[in-house]
């Protein structure tokens, strides 16, 4: 969500027709969450681009606060990204950099040839330098990361705590990006196809 002279992060709860009902801001944002009747802008990526919608706010629910947006007019698109991101599910360990950390053992959400969203069992903080293993169908990709962001709450899965967390990779062989890269755009052509 931009607000003046900030980009706030907030997720999407729900959509129901031009109505997107949005997550409450997180407490050192809370003084930004706009009152009913402003006019907001709201982005999101998708794939590889970035786009824009205008939006009014119609409500905001107490007693945790859900924004409601109706939104306005079409999208547009923004900013192509860096690199095409795909939603899919890929065996990732990771630990600290530290020669005796434990690895663990999750899937990513998403993967793009910069970075990856994932559900940490611990929680993690930005900045944190992360060592991560892919594994690319028969293929493994040995990377160092940084942590980018990182959920405020975490969400239970399967009875367990885990946070939404964001890294970009900042050591990476080129033919391993290369190899991610590639891996990406044939998942998404594959996602493409069914969706056709």
């Amino acid at each position: 969500m931009v607000r003046p002279g900030k980009l706030v992060s907030t997720r999407v709860i729900r959509r129901v027709r031009q109505e997107v009902y949005l997550d409450a801001l997180k407490d050192h944002d809370m003084e930004l969450t706009p009152l009913p009747g402003t006019t907001i802008t709201i982005r999101w990526p998708f794939d590889d681009l970035l786009y824009e919608q205008q939006g009014v706010i119609t409500e905001v629910l107490d007693p945790i606060p859900i924004i409601v947006v109706k939104l306005q007019g079409q999208s547009k698109v923004i900013e192509q990204r860096g690199s095409l991101r795909v939603k899919v599910q890929v065996p990732l360990e990771y630990g600290l950099i530290r020669p005796d950390s434990e690895l663990l053992m999750t899937t990513t959400f998403d993967l793009s040839a910069t970075g990856l969203r994932f559900p940490s069992a611990v929680e993690l903080w930005r900045g944190l330098h992360l060592k991560m293993r892919l594994r690319l169908g028969t293929d493994e990709v040995i990377l160092l990361s940084q942590v980018t962001r990182v959920a405020t709450k975490p969400r239970e899965i399967r009875g367990k705590k885990t946070w939404e967390s964001a890294v970009t990779f900042i050591q990476i062989k080129p033919q391993d990006r290369t190899l991610i890269e590639r891996f990406v755009r044939g998942q998404y052509h594959r996602q493409q196809t069914r969706r056709d």
